[in-house]
């Protein structure tokens, strides 16, 4: 890995760097000078949003959706024709126009129901639950982001095409520029990341679920040693979702603002 300082708005890197338990020899392009603090959230608030349960409930629209609308659309394309007693030509304009209008809505109705605003709603509300949480959901410049491994997961031996990496929390992040340091509060743990505890503010891509996906990556010093993970900002504009461009402007920007927290004490 290269020792040159990090440039937050540098085209996305295509290898993906090393896991979140790095070599004790790995070489960063920043120098910490404080530790930054990772704990688990108290047991009886761990895990209570990214369940197994939820997950399949939100992912459900993307599959009854486009399921629903291609039963209904091959039934216009096979039997409309008929109904309508059109020719060749006629049929064959149906059946253009019905596979266009097919896509069409599949993209439109999957954007219409954005799973990050749900995921968003509940971590909120599953925050401000608990006791003494290291944020308040209702704090300014506070959003919702998606934690991701840097290395990928092992494939099973019937999937095709490369590794992948993996989501491994949702929560809320705000950047605390009076105190120089970025704070997360997730589903699983919660994170105080001074900005001079930095060893690493990148924007990379990460083969996530099959597209390429730009993500900040962060290396921190912690008592442990160095700790890596991914952040992936939300789709707030979820008709822009499925652009490169977007995604990678949304990532630039977080760095961006990581990387300009002050070095305080």
């Amino acid at each position: 890995m290269s020792t040159e300082p990090t440039n937050p708005f540098a085209s996305p890197q295509t290898d993906i760097a090393a896991t979140s338990q790095p070599e004790a020899d790995q070489a960063y392009p920043m120098t910490a000078t404080a530790t930054a603090a990772i704990e688990d959230v108290p047991e009886s608030h761990r895990h209570k949003v990214r369940t197994l349960g939820m997950r399949f409930l939100l992912g459900l629209p993307n599959v009854v959706i486009p399921i629903t609308l291609g039963i209904l659309f091959y039934a216009l394309a096979a039997y409309g024709p008929v109904w309508l007693n059109l020719g060749g030509n006629a049929s064959l304009a149906l059946l253009i126009a019905s596979i266009t209008l097919f896509f069409t809505m599949i993209y439109v109705l999957t954007n219409a129901f954005c799973q990050d605003r749900w995921w968003e709603s509940l971590i909120r509300r599953q925050i401000d639950t608990r006791p003494a949480p290291w944020l308040r959901s209702n704090e300014p410049a506070c959003e919702f982001v998606t934690l991701t491994s840097t290395q990928p997961k092992s494939m099973a031996s019937f999937q095709l095409g490369s590794n992948e990496a993996e989501i491994i929390d949702i929560g809320m992040l705000q950047l605390d520029r009076a105190k120089g340091e970025m704070v997360l509060e997730c589903d699983n743990k919660r994170y105080r990341i001074p900005r001079n505890s930095l060893l690493e503010c990148d924007v990379q891509q990460i083969k996530l679920q099959s597209p390429w996906t730009p993500v900040v990556k962060i290396a921190c010093q912690t008592v442990e040693g160095p700790h890596e993970f991914c952040i992936m900002p939300a789709d707030v504009q979820p008709w822009l979702a499925f652009t490169q461009r977007h995604r990678k402007k949304q990532a630039e920007r977080l760095a961006h603002e990581i990387y300009e927290l002050p070095a305080v004490g």
